[in-house]
C-alpha cells in the first residue's frame, strides 16, 4: 500500500512538473489572434496594436487572423474549436454575451467555450442626431420624440449589436418612442444619418467625430459610464438617465481547457503591455480606454454582461433572428 501511495505521489509530482514546464516553455511557435471583423476597423486595430507588443514580450510573433462573418459568430466558433494549448487567442467582444439571445443560437455555449484571460478596455459610442432635429441634449431629445407621431427612427449596424442595444436601452429607460432600422455595417448607418433616413445613430467615436466637427451630424452624448477623453465636453447619457451605460468591451480569451499556467502567463504579459503609457495612448486614439481586468474579474464581468443583455431582450421584447 505504501509503495502504491509513493507511486501515485511520484506520478502527481511528474504531472505537476510537466504542467509547469508547459508554461515555462510557452509559447513554442507564433500565436494566432482571431478577430471577427474586417481589417481597418477598431477591432482589427486593437488586435494589431496589442498583438505586436504581446509578441515582443513573449518572444514570438502574434499573427492576426481576421474571420468576418455572421456578426462575429463565425470567428468565435473557429476560436472555440481550436487546440487549447494557448497558441490560439480570440479577441473577445460582446458577441460572446449577446449571441445566446438569438433564435439561431451558436452551436455551442459561447460563455462556457472560452477561458477569459484579460480585459483590454472599453469603448463607448456617441449618440448623434441629424442636424435638422431641434434638440441639443438627451433631455430635449426625449421630450421631442414624445411629440412626434410614430416617434423617431434610429439606425444600427445590425440586430444584436451594441449600437442596436444602445437604442433599445434608451427606449426602455426613457419611455421615448423609437423604431429600430438595421443596416449592413456602421458605414451605412453614417450615410443614413447624414442623409436624414434616420433621426438617431449610435456611432463609434472615431467614426462620429469628423462628421460632428463638420456639422453633418450633431453629437449629444456618449453611451459609456463616464465621459470620454476623446470628447470630454460631451456628457454621458447617464447624466440624464442614471444607470444607462452601453459600451463595447474588448479582451483576450482562449479556448476552454487551456492550461491554467499558460492562461496566467498570458495574463501577466498582457497586464505589462497594457500598463505602458504608449499602449494607453495608442488605444485612446481608437476611442478605447484601457480597463484591465485579470481572469477572475474578467470572467465575472462576462457573466454579468450576459445576464444584463438577456434581461434587456426580455424586457424590451426584442426578437433576434
Amino acid at each position: 500500500m505504501n509503495r502504491l501511495a509513493a507511486l501515485l505521489l511520484a506520478c502527481a509530482a511528474c504531472a505537476t512538473a510537466a504542467h509547469a514546464q508547459t508554461a515555462a516553455d510557452f509559447p513554442q511557435r507564433p500565436l494566432r489572434l482571431i478577430t471577427g471583423f474586417l481589417p481597418g476597423g477598431v477591432s482589427d486595430t486593437i488586435a494589431r496594436v496589442v498583438g505586436e507588443k504581446l509578441g515582443e514580450r513573449l518572444g514570438q510573433r502574434v499573427v492576426i487572423d481576421g474571420r468576418p462573418g455572421a456578426g462575429g459568430v463565425l470567428s468565435m466558433e473557429l476560436a472555440a474549436n481550436a487546440n487549447p494549448d494557448g497558441h490560439t487567442l480570440y479577441l473577445g467582444q460582446p458577441v460572446i454575451t449577446i449571441s445566446p439571445n438569438f433564435k439561431r443560437k451558436p452551436p455551442f455555449d459561447p460563455i462556457a467555450a472560452f477561458t477569459p484571460v484579460s480585459q483590454i478596455g472599453t469603448g463607448p459610442t456617441m449618440l448623434t442626431v441629424h442636424p435638422a432635429l431641434p434638440v441639443n441634449s438627451v433631455k430635449e431629445l426625449v421630450a421631442y420624440a414624445r411629440t412626434q407621431p410614430g416617434g423617431l427612427r434610429y439606425g444600427s449596424s445590425g440586430p444584436g449589436t451594441t449600437n442596436h442595444f444602445s437604442g433599445e436601452l434608451l427606449r426602455v429607460m426613457s419611455g421615448m418612442p423609437l423604431t429600430h432600422v438595421p443596416y449592413r455595417g456602421a458605414a451605412n448607418v453614417v450615410v443614413a444619418a447624414i442623409q436624414g433616413e434616420i433621426h438617431i445613430a449610435f456611432l463609434p467615436l472615431l467614426a462620429a467625430i469628423p462628421h460632428v466637427k463638420a456639422n453633418r451630424l450633431k453629437g449629444l452624448a456618449v453611451t459609456g459610464a463616464k465621459r470620454s477623453r476623446a470628447v470630454p465636453d460631451l456628457p454621458t447619457v447617464a447624466e440624464t438617465l442614471p444607470g444607462y451605460a452601453v459600451e463595447a468591451w474588448y479582451g483576450i480569451v482562449v479556448p476552454a481547457r487551456t492550461p491554467a499556467p499558460i492562461v496566467q502567463k498570458l495574463d501577466r504579459t498582457l497586464a505589462q503591455v497594457l500598463a505602458t503609457p504608449e499602449m494607453r495612448e495608442r488605444l485612446a486614439g481608437q476611442g478605447v480606454e484601457v480597463d484591465y481586468l485579470g481572469p477572475a474579474p474578467f470572467a465575472d464581468m462576462i457573466r454579468k454582461d450576459a445576464v444584463r443583455w438577456a434581461k434587456l431582450v426580455k424586457e424590451a421584447g426584442i426578437t433576434l433572428e
